[in-house]
């Protein structure tokens, strides 16, 4: 007959775990859609990119020839929503300022 036998002394090696966790940090993120007077957005780009900086990321919307206006979708990070408000108020002073939303997104930590 045959017996099985079960140790608990053989110990069996096993690599260490190692978790990898990446970390991110919060960052602010600020949309609005801004209208100014015009039939190109070249002046209005010049305007939010002179204002905001690195951190702007633009976009036309719409340019309405009919009723002279350009619309552009402002996406800003790192400041916050009084702060851009600030900035388009400053720089565009017959601007129309629309919808806005202020929300934060992730990104990785530069180490």
């Amino acid at each position: 007959m045959h017996t099985s036998v079960a140790t608990s002394n053989l110990s069996i090696p096993r690599a260490p775990r190692t978790i990898h966790r990446r970390t991110h940090h919060v960052v602010p993120l600020v949309i609005i859609d801004v209208t100014v007077p015009g039939t190109s957005s070249a002046q209005g780009r010049r305007a939010l990119h002179a204002s905001l900086g690195d951190d702007l990321r633009l976009y036309v919307v719409t340019v309405d020839q009919q009723h002279e206006r350009v619309t552009f979708r402002v996406e800003v990070t790192s400041r916050t929503l009084d702060d851009v408000i600030g900035l388009l108020t400053a720089v565009l002073d017959r601007a129309t300022l629309g919808r806005a939303q202020a929300t934060v997104i992730r990104r990785p930590r530069d180490y």
